[in-house]
């Protein structure tokens, strides 16, 4: 199956904004076209797997049978299909991005403890593997973190 290379490889560090708040901002950018390029890639497996036979066979058994039953659905049918799978990959990157947006304490860890989490973007040279950057990009953002998403389809799509 083929694939996009992945984002950033044309941007350069260096010319990120030196304000903190806007860096911030192109990062979080950065990060939802690595969201949006692996939905993209889902979408386009899912479809590519259910047209290719020779495709399905590089599956396991178990992996694969979901794929064949979908290929032996009409036209329409698989259309409607693809549809409704890439619907679902939409479905959980929204809740996936709601779990990290999440910082109160709704999810509870027993009596005395609650669940967050923090998504940190490194940044790091590519020859000596030193971290040159990082940040928290799911906290302290001009918007909810999972309201980026809208912007994302709009901006990367």
């Amino acid at each position: 199956m083929t694939r996009q290379p992945p984002p950033g490889a044309t941007l350069d560090f260096k010319r990120f904004a030196a304000d903190s708040r806007q860096r911030h901002e192109e990062l979080v950018d950065l990060f939802g076209q690595y969201i949006i390029w692996m939905r993209d890639w889902t979408n386009k497996s899912t479809r590519q797997l259910i047209e290719s036979a020779d495709l399905r066979q590089q599956l396991g058994e178990i992996v694969r049978q979901p794929y064949e039953e979908a290929a032996k659905l009409s036209e329409d049918d698989r259309e409607r299909a693809i549809i409704l799978a890439e619907s679902s990959v939409e479905a959980f990157i929204e809740l996936f991005l709601r779990l990290f947006a999440h910082q109160g304490m709704d999810f509870a860890l027993g009596d005395s403890h609650s669940v967050r989490f923090r998504l940190d973007m490194e940044i790091v040279d590519r020859v000596t593997e030193v971290v040159v950057h990082q940040e928290i990009i799911n906290r302290n953002g001009r918007k909810h973190f999972a309201d980026y998403w809208g912007r994302w389809l709009n901006r990367f799509k």
